[in-house]
């Protein structure tokens, strides 16, 4: 062992571990073997933004923590992932900086890698890729053109989310309270053909699922899940209207069907172009889709309410009821209709104050011949738009042919290649312009025809951003959905997200399943492409949300540069649980760095004095109930350390280690009083101790706990870290 304590300086020390994983290449993915776990842990993927910013920290902190922690248990492990890159955040840079896309995006990779592999993060970097490279996008228009095949894709003209300042139209998770989710305008609603991901199969089963997820997925995510869905559970009545056909309407008040006063559809709803067919309720209905509803006035007091002068019959058997068309139904069931309750249902009653019919128009009371209700239930969730009026997105595959409508694009020519010499301006849609990718000859009967110029939003893209990294690079070219690896690594054992990631993953969800009966992911029979799933809720700083508007951004390299990589990463897991906000504040960052720098000055010194400890047989027999008393504090400790990050709580999981060091401490300290040194055993079983502590820090603070091992005489390789640390082990005297 080496009697030299050297001072604890982390650019030093973080830069020479990090040369020495690259020279081993400590961390590339190995393929799965049968005897062993394959673990795939699935980090999120980011934005081609420009740099890391501390929600990405804490998200790779947490991932980056559980890699290590089941390599380190001998499990075959899997940890990578991919830039989002295509979409309005990358392209939108690009004008501001007046740069082609592709360049902005290989520019912020390159800058972002360089931030991950300065914090240590064990990626296998060999498995990272772009969203927008020519030989990833291919297999956003394979799974298009799949997708299209099965009817879970079809265009139609339909009222959507538009924004006028990004020109192009929105799915309803890119709307966030009326604005658009990137830059923050007011939104519209407009009418205009669009391709749609049809989803509404699936979302039964998505729902029927959730209760199995319940052991691997935290409360966070299961609960954004079951948000997106929107489930509600009632009946349904197949209401007569006055020219003999029938309004089928929802509610979730089964026990007051008879009580029903009006019923209100959604501007959604499939049939509501034949209950506009006034031209008054006409011009109504197209200055709400123009954008006569703001957005975010959701409450039943000032959403828009359109009386469309037609009347249904009504549940009880006597009057009619009212039909009105109103938003707040999108909200609250989806595109349906559904019946006013106002007795049971406070916004219903706002809403009933409102109709201005008289009251020889309403319903009368109930009688005894009511109409059959059935059980029935509606989601919240429906079929959403995924084509985008937009350059920087993978080019949809197919032919505007004039004789044979839209013609799938043949596999064999994909890709679909988007123009690099492109340099978008934000007005409008270059591709449109674009003659030599527009003027195309029909791949079916072979006449003049044009390319669709939309582009798919990079929400699609991200429906199936699990599935590359599962795949060994050069394989990706011929076997993406179908390479042996993939039934070793599906479904991933954990992803870790923010918590405004639920949307992502119901899609994904939504698509496994799809994939699953389509044939390709036939073996994932559940149809879950995560077993497990940890949200963690987002940074702050002043009690708000971190912005450069606000001037409270916390840059990472500035805090790395400072204090080094293993002391942001601890502050980073320590400062709260997954589940809370973290509000970030210096105070935790001392703490990391004192912890850190005591440790390391504690560790060598004892390391050090090791070998001068003599032998003392009587003294090591009278403490040697000390040495047991050890013993069991850090069997319980690293039982604890353990069950914590099985769990992914890494905040208890490092408390645990803080009190592991406490108890050694301790430990000294009362061997001191009672014998005034500690003998040759007693300083043994304190180095086995610590020795322990540093495997188990090891995911937390890699380079510090490895060099210190180092420093305790291990050998520096591959097995540095040795096996997991379940029990203490030491020879007593």
């Amino acid at each position: 062992m080496s009697r030299e304590i050297q001072n604890y300086d982390p650019t030093e020390v973080e830069g020479g571990r990090q040369t020495a994983w690259i020279k081993r290449d400590a961390y590339a993915t190995p393929s799965p073997s049968q005897g062993r776990d394959c673990v795939y842990v699935k980090a999120s993927s980011p934005f081609t933004s420009g740099n890391l910013h501390m929600g990405h920290v804490r998200d790779y902190a947490i991932g980056d923590a559980y890699a290590r922690f089941r390599r380190a248990r001998g499990d075959d492990v899997l940890f990578s992932f991919g830039f989002d890159a295509f979409g309005l955040p990358a392209e939108i840079a690009a004008i501001e900086r007046k740069v082609p896309p592709a360049e902005w995006v290989e520019r912020c990779g390159e800058r972002m890698l360089a931030q991950m592999k300065r914090l240590g993060f064990s990626f296998g970097y060999d498995r990272v890729f772009y969203s927008s490279d020519e030989e990833q996008y291919r297999w956003s228009q394979w799974l298009f053109l799949t997708l299209l095949e099965a009817d879970l894709i079809y265009r139609a003209e339909a009222t959507v989310d538009w924004c006028d300042h990004c020109e192009t139209t929105l799915a309803a998770i890119q709307v966030e309270d009326g604005h658009c989710w990137r830059c923050h305008n007011k939104v519209r609603l407009i009418r205009r053909p669009t391709w749609f991901l049809r989803i509404t199969p699936y979302l039964e089963e998505n729902h029927r699922r959730l209760t199995a997820l319940e052991e691997k997925w935290d409360e966070i995510s299961i609960a954004t899940q079951r948000d997106i869905l929107g489930y509600s559970s009632g009946v349904e009545l197949d209401l007569p209207i006055d020219d003999g056909e029938i309004l089928t309407a929802f509610t979730p008040h089964a026990d007051s069907v008879a009580d029903a006063r009006f019923v209100v559809l959604s501007p959604r709803h499939p049939d509501i172009e034949r209950w506009a067919s006034e031209p008054a309720v006409r011009d109504q209905l197209d200055g709400l889709r123009s954008g006569g509803w703001e957005r975010s006035a959701r409450d039943a007091k000032s959403v828009p309410l359109i009386d469309t002068g037609h009347s249904a019959a009504s549940p009880s058997g006597t009057g009619t009821l009212p039909v009105l068309i109103s938003p707040i139904v999108d909200a609250r069931f989806g595109p349906t209709a559904v019946l006013g309750v106002p007795v049971i249902d406070e916004a219903d009653a706002t809403i009933m104050d409102r109709v201005a019919r008289g009251e020889d128009d309403l319903a009368t009371s109930p009688t005894d011949r009511p109409l059959d209700a059935r059980e029935a239930v509606r989601y919240r969730a429906t079929d959403f738009s995924i084509s985008r009026q937009r350059f920087w997105g993978t080019p949809i595959p197919v032919i505007h042919c004039g004789s044979c409508g839209a013609v799938p694009v043949p596999e064999k020519d994909l890709p679909v290649v988007l123009p690099r010499d492109i340099e978008p301006s934000g007005e409008g849609n270059p591709l449109a312009e674009h003659a030599d990718f527009v003027n195309v000859d029909c791949p079916s009967c072979g006449e003049p025809a044009k390319r669709e110029t939309d582009t798919l939003d990079c929400h699609f893209d991200a429906l199936w951003l699990w599935i590359p990294a599962a795949v060994p690079p050069l394989a990706r070219a011929t076997e993406m959905f179908d390479h042996p690896d993939l039934r070793g690594w599906l479904p991933a054992k954990r992803l870790v997200a923010g918590a405004d990631s639920g949307n992502f993953v119901f899609d994904q969800r939504v698509v496994t399943k799809a994939l699953r009966d389509i044939g390709p992911l036939s073996f994932l029979e559940d149809g879950e492409p995560f077993a497990g799933c940890l949200f963690h809720e987002m940074v702050i700083a002043d009690g708000r949300k971190m912005s450069k508007h606000l001037g409270n951004v916390v840059d990472p390299d500035e805090l790395v540069e400072r204090y080094g990589a293993d002391t942001v990463r601890l502050a980073v897991l320590y400062a709260a649980g997954p589940a809370k906000t973290l509000n970030w504040n210096d105070g935790v960052l001392r703490f990391a760095s004192r912890f850190l720098r005591n440790l390391w000055t504690y560790s060598q010194e004892r390391f050090a004095a090791l070998p001068e400890t003599p032998e003392n047989k009587e003294a090591a027999a009278d403490t040697e109930f000390m040495r047991d008393r050890l013993r069991k504090w850090c069997d319980n400790g690293l039982e604890r350390i353990t069950a914590d990050l099985e769990e992914l709580q890494m905040h208890k999981a490092i408390r645990n280690l803080t009190r592991l060091l406490e108890r050694i401490q301790d430990f000294e300290k009362r061997v001191v009083k009672r014998r005034g040194e500690l003998s040759r055993a007693d300083a043994e079983a304190q180095v086995a101790a610590l020795l322990a502590l540093l495997r188990a820090l090891a995911p937390f603070a890699p380079h510090a706990a490895e060099q210190l091992l180092i420093a305790a005489g291990q050998p520096d390789g591959p097995e540095l870290l040795g096996s997991w640390p379940e029990q203490l082990v030491f020879t007593p005297v």
